[in-house]
């Protein structure tokens, strides 16, 4: 039994470290690849297109996550009017959640 909760206790050690731990940005083509390829069903028919929009926000350098968030957001809002009415809120919703994923892995220190 004392076997047993230090093993368990030794796990929830590495997990709190491991979530601790700041994660490395995606590369470019991790993000894009990320992107284009959503888990569930995908509709959309311009995951290319939606996926290089969000990837341009990262040609850009921020004072801190908080503004490259804010540039996901904008990309966000444009590509939902561009693709209104084309059933792809699924992918551009996916895009957005990994946008605002890399600017926290890239400007880690001043979420």
């Amino acid at each position: 039994m004392p076997h047993r909760i230090a093993c368990f206790a030794a796990l929830l050690v590495f997990c709190l470290l491991a979530a601790c731990t700041p994660q490395k940005p995606y590369s470019d083509s991790m993000f894009y690849g990320n992107c284009i390829f959503p888990f569930g069903p995908d509709p959309c028919d311009s995951d290319m297109d939606i996926c290089q929009a969000f990837r341009e926000v990262f040609n850009t350098t921020y004072a801190d996550a908080k503004t490259c968030r804010a540039a996901c957001n904008v990309v966000f809002v444009q590509q939902g009017n561009i693709y209104l009415g084309r059933n792809c809120f699924y992918m551009i919703d996916h895009g957005g959640n990994l946008c605002a994923q890399q600017c926290d892995r890239l400007y880690p220190k001043q979420k």
